[in-house]
């Protein structure tokens, strides 16, 4: 038996679709985004969802400082979106993309879900930090016809 690879296991992981989210958090170096698909829900006692980001991006450097963050839950017609939070965090605006609240977090505009949360708990997690957050605050999109954004095999689907 052969040992598994990286690239093995994220082509069999490509196989697991998920849903597509920006956070969103601002720290030293500014306003800073990253798209994820690792987002879940963890319990409904306390409230609480985990992220995870790569330890080396500006976004991880960001929460790290400010303790909190958005999390924005993409509609199907924002693959757009994605992919500029997806790229280097020197081309990322926001005032194109986002709404800011009065409490200084930021959202992408008509995502589905908006969340603001406070990290609770940081783990480590090979390359990346998982961030354990209770949420404060949710705001949902109120048309009932749009779906959401798919990350699948390495890629967006927006198809319905």
């Amino acid at each position: 038996m052969t040992s598994l690879t990286s690239d093995q296991f994220r082509r069999a992981m490509s196989h697991f679709a998920t849903g597509v989210a920006v956070v969103t958090a601002r720290g030293e170096e500014g306003e800073q985004g990253a798209t994820i698909s690792a987002l879940s829900s963890v319990s409904l006692d306390p409230l609480m969802l985990l992220i995870c980001l790569n330890r080396r991006s500006s976004t991880c450097r960001a929460i790290e400082h400010s303790g909190r963050f958005g999390v924005s839950i993409l509609r199907q017609s924002q693959g757009a979106v994605a992919l500029h939070f997806a790229g280097p965090a020197k081309d990322k605006q926001f005032d194109d993309y986002c709404v800011r609240q009065e409490d200084g977090l930021f959202f992408v505009c008509d995502a589905l879900v908006q969340i603001g949360v406070e990290v609770v708990e940081t783990l480590r997690g090979g390359t990346h930090e998982i961030f354990l957050a209770r949420p404060v605050h949710v705001a949902m999109n109120s048309d009932s016809e749009v779906g959401p954004l798919l990350y699948y095999r390495g890629a967006f689907d927006l198809a319905s």
